[in-house]
């Protein structure tokens, strides 16, 4: 039961990954779609650059709610998330749009869902580091007693 649980998991992760993914996606056809950009332009660059953030992002979001729900194997769970949300991505492509990703769009998402999980973890043991009170030093009056 726990590891269809965790696959749930990682399937819903790896959902919103793409799904921040697809989004940008078709936000981005959607504006720049009609116009013919060339490749070397500063518009196609901004377009690039936009598309990988939204992997990124997607990555990261995937990463760190489901890093939230497992609480353990941190990296793991990015890099499983990432993989998922890829491979929903690239199914997409080949089956609606006729082509696949780039290697690029893998590295991003891969990077982006390491660092959402992680942050997770920095975030929480940072809160149990607070959590500690740590102890008053003596001060030297007190000593004297």
């Amino acid at each position: 039961m726990k590891s269809e649980r965790d696959f749930r998991n990682y399937l819903a992760g790896a959902a919103l990954a793409f799904g921040i993914v697809l989004l940008t996606s078709q936000i981005l056809q959607l504006v720049f779609g009609g116009a013919t950009v060339d490749v070397g332009s500063e518009l196609y660059s901004l377009i690039i650059n936009i598309y990988l953030a939204a992997h990124l992002a997607g990555g990261f979001a995937g990463g760190f709610l489901v890093a939230r729900v497992r609480k353990a194997d941190f990296i793991q769970v990015g890099t499983v998330t990432a993989i998922m949300a890829y491979i929903f991505e690239f199914l997409y492509n080949i089956i609606f749009e006729g082509a696949a990703t780039d290697i690029y769009a893998a590295v991003s998402l891969l990077i982006g869902g390491i660092i959402g999980a992680m942050f997770y973890r920095s975030k929480t043991e940072r809160a149990r580091i607070l959590a500690k009170k740590p102890e008053k030093p003596e001060t030297e009056s007190e000593n004297k007693d």
